[in-house]
């Protein structure tokens, strides 16, 4: 990382999103937005490309998802020490407010980034919020799995935009309210991986891999339990048990996500984004991706900015 880049990170910044206009991320594509609710957040799409640069600590919470990030692994720091893994497409990346990250991204990833002030969050929670939002978040500190609900909420509230009139203040406040308790409840749980006890990280990793390596086919729930070195009947329990999905829902999300990343990429027919994600056909693929997004995949690409 070059001196300068660490000069830049420790610089006062009014917010996240300034931070993303003056540094030297300035040198990526980047959309912004302001959501204005009873209070004031920033949205930031970004084209990242390969980087090794350290995020300085605001007053606020730093939700993201990767929109898309194709073969890029990447490791962050927040202070106890470098992690990493693959970006994935919907995977859950949190920086709590007051912290520091350091970040090396390995390839070009699109994300999807809401900063939300701390003052804002306090509002919306009111007495639910915890005094130290640091702490509280701490679990969730750098990337985690995938995630449906919020990566489904962030993608929406960047199609909402800056709302008008009180409905569509009223209607940003919910939504933004519904992203910070969502990142709340998973941390204190513990984190959105399997819990101890059930899959360790490199565990799931291998489950997570085998499941996007082969999306356009069947996957049999057979194959998944032996990659786990489990029955199918423990298997399923403990995959409920540590995502609270079955198998066969998380499998659907990850064809709707990787069916986003092909409606924003390309120009292909709706048929053939449904066949190379696994859906049986064009309706089934309607039907699933209208349970996940509300709304179909016509819609959905029309109303993609």
């Amino acid at each position: 990382m070059r001196a300068e880049d660490l000069q830049v990170a420790r610089e006062a910044y009014e917010n996240y999103a300034e931070f993303y206009r003056k540094s030297s991320y300035s040198a990526f594509p980047q959309q912004h937005r302001t959501i204005q609710g009873t209070g004031r957040s920033s949205m930031i799409l970004v084209e990242q490309g390969r980087h090794e640069l350290a995020d300085p600590a605001v007053e606020e919470v730093v939700i993201s998802t990767p929109l898309s990030a194709p073969a890029c692994s990447y490791d962050w720091n927040m202070g106890a020490g470098w992690a990493g893994g693959k970006s994935r497409t919907g995977d859950l990346i949190i920086v709590p407010p007051n912290v520091e990250s350091r970040w090396r991204v390995g390839g070009p990833r699109k994300l999807v980034i809401l900063a939300v002030p701390v003052g804002h969050v306090r509002g919306l929670l009111g007495p639910e919020c915890p005094d130290d939002l640091s702490s509280a978040l701490e679990p969730l500190s750098g990337s985690t799995a995938p995630n449906a609900v919020v990566s489904t909420l962030l993608e929406q509230l960047w199609t909402l935009g800056d709302p008008e009139g009180p409905l569509g203040r009223m209607l940003a406040d919910s939504m933004v309210l519904a992203l910070i308790c969502q990142v709340l409840i998973l941390a204190r749980a513990g984190t959105p991986h399997p819990a101890s006890g059930a899959f360790s990280p490199r565990e799931w990793r291998r489950v997570c891999d085998y499941i996007d390596a082969h999306l356009q086919e069947e996957i049999a729930l057979a194959d998944l339990a032996h990659l786990a070195g489990w029955s199918v009947r423990h298997f399923t329990r403990m995959f409920r048990q540590s995502t609270g999905q079955t198998p066969h829902n998380f499998i659907v999300l990850r064809r709707v996500d990787r069916a986003k990343d092909l409606l924003r990429k390309q120009k292909l027919q709706l048929a053939d984004v449904a066949l190379t994600c696994g859906f049986a056909d064009q309706s089934h693929f309607t039907t699933c991706f209208r349970k996940a997004t509300g709304l179909t995949p016509l819609r959905w690409r029309r109303e993609l900015v």
